[in-house]
């Protein structure tokens, strides 16, 4: 059985999550396979009476702060004042 974000419950038959993802239809790089609290890689296998989830990647955040432009450099004077 394999949940997905939907709830959405549908039986598919694959030998490992990547085969799992590819069935589904999803890209491995935009979702994650849950098997209760472990995260699965693409090459992990799969049972035939595995329960999997599988969830979208979201990245967020707060929006980058602008940089504050760095301080000229000083350079050590020859000991004449200016």
């Amino acid at each position: 059985m394999t949940i997905l974000p939907d709830r959405q419950e549908r039986e598919v038959e694959a030998r490992t999550v990547a085969d799992l993802l590819k069935a589904l239809g999803m890209h491995s790089d935009a979702h994650l396979v849950l098997r209760r609290d472990e995260i699965l890689t693409r090459d992990v296998r799969l049972k035939a009476d595995d329960e999997v989830e599988v969830w979208p990647v979201i990245s967020g955040g707060s929006s980058p702060r602008p940089l504050r432009p760095a301080a000229p450099a000083t350079s050590p004077t020859s000991g004449e004042e200016p």
